[in-house]
């Protein structure tokens, strides 16, 4: 029996596939066990080192962060105009 080895790339892009789509579908389109994904992914955990749920592939983490913070600017927008809303409907 032979161990295949995985480059850390295919590691981390096989752990944000399982993140978006599951591991059973990560493993079936990677062609790997579904073991192999959860072993990796306690081993991230176990190193402090965890990828965040919604990084893209190939995205950085100031990328990430870059995007999280846009975001949050558009939906405290959204939440002002919303209450705004209210206010104006309340006061009829």
């Amino acid at each position: 029996m032979t161990t295949a080895k995985y480059s850390k790339e295919f590691k981390e892009d096989a752990l944000r596939i399982a993140e978006r789509e599951g591991v059973k579908a990560a493993s079936e389109r990677l062609g790997i066990i579904p073991r192999q994904i959860y072993d990796w992914r306690k081993q991230k955990r176990e190193n402090g080192v965890m990828i965040p749920r919604g990084l893209n592939t190939g995205e950085t983490m100031e990328e990430y962060a870059r995007r999280l913070e846009r975001e949050c600017a558009e939906l405290s927008e959204a939440n002002m105009i919303l209450k705004k809303a209210i206010g104006f409907l309340v006061g009829r």
